[in-house]
């Protein structure tokens, strides 16, 4: 099939790696521009990327003057312009690979929603962390039954960080859309929705900031219930690590427990004392691969005009749990130990 072509929207950080995972897929999608209001972000790309990409500072300027050069639009952009880039790549009619979050706003979610189904493009939620081996094959065995009917599941993603973010655009709530968790805490979210393939029933959020000097929580715990009666937790936070002995997915059903991280899992059957430790390989690093897989999938979806393995609807209701855990956790401020 004709490879797709991509233009990417940001070029900042998290564009290298969107960019590694471009070049680990050759034969299905190449980049043939970039837009970034920083030369510098964008010579750094075009270099990673061996060179030839048209240059852009404006995207709209971009899709009128090559919109025809253009298949798909990758959006790596921060979190507060999510939003009027994706209304724009639709009115365009490209194709949308959209970095987390959707937006930072609910009602604008929606609208996102219904704008792809009046578009009839493929927009795929970059949900990396789904193509870890580990969650791939936790959904496997879930989804064939090996735990029974789930009951319960835990995501978290922790990381001790000092001083990285006072005075960038992630400490801003008008840029950031909120704190830790509509950012790293947004990963430990969308793999929640995927184990518990339900509706949100409710959500409830406790916040803190203990080092962090930004606007939003560095730290945050959230109780979700979905309809189908699963109860959910996510655990997240940029002063601290994972706690001891724990994972990065745990699930529980009538029948036994499935636990692990990256490409590590543990079985562990109701009845047994010890879990079977094993193994799924990634072939390198699970963080570094997902972006090769992620993009695959992408180019896949479009050519074959299949859905992706999290859509439009997807970046909404893990924006939706966010958004409901920020309000329910109202006044937080109160007692957070980090005073601004």
């Amino acid at each position: 099939m004709q490879k797709i072509r991509i233009a990417m929207l940001g070029a900042g950080g998290i564009s290298n790696h969107h960019v590694r995972g471009l070049l680990g897929n050759p034969d299905k999608i190449e980049c043939v521009a970039l837009c970034d209001v920083s030369d510098e972000n964008m010579r750094e790309r075009s270099e990673q990327l061996g060179g030839g990409q048209l240059q852009y500072r404006d995207w709209k300027k971009m899709f009128a003057e090559i919109g025809d050069q253009i298949d798909a639009v990758d959006i790596c952009l921060p979190h507060h312009l999510h939003g009027a880039a994706i209304f724009d790549a639709l009115k365009a009619k490209k194709h949308i690979l959209c970095e987390k979050p959707m937006c930072i706003d609910l009602e604008e979610a929606a609208n996102i929603v219904a704008g792809v189904k009046d578009a009839g493009v493929t927009y795929m939620s970059a949900h990396n962390q789904l193509f870890f081996p580990a969650v791939q094959e936790a959904k496997r065995m879930l989804d064939s039954g090996m735990i029974g009917k789930l009951r319960w599941v835990r995501s978290q993603d922790c990381h001790h960080i000092r001083g990285m973010f006072g005075g960038t655009w992630r400490s801003n709530l008008k840029s950031q859309g909120g704190g830790v968790l509509i950012d790293t805490g947004y990963h430990p979210t969308y793999r929640l929705l995927y184990f518990a393939d339900a509706k949100i029933e409710a959500v409830r959020g406790t916040y803190s900031r203990f080092g962090q000097n930004i606007d939003g929580e560095d730290t945050a715990s959230v109780q979700v219930r979905f309809e189908n009666g699963v109860i959910g937790e996510i655990f997240t936070s940029w002063v601290m690590s994972n706690p001891h002995n724990t994972h990065q997915i745990h699930l529980v059903g009538d029948k036994g427990q499935i636990f692990g991280s990256d490409d590590i899992l543990y079985y562990l059957p109701n009845g047994f004392k010890e879990p079977a430790r094993f193994e799924v390989s990634s072939n390198g690093s699970a963080f570094a691969k997902s972006f090769e897989l992620q993009m695959a999938h992408f180019a896949e979806c479009i050519q074959e005009k299949k859905r992706p393995i999290h859509g439009a609807e997807e970046g909404y209701s893990t924006l939706e749990i966010i958004l409901k855990s920020s309000r329910d956790a109202e006044g937080w401020q109160e007692t957070a130990p980090m005073k601004l």
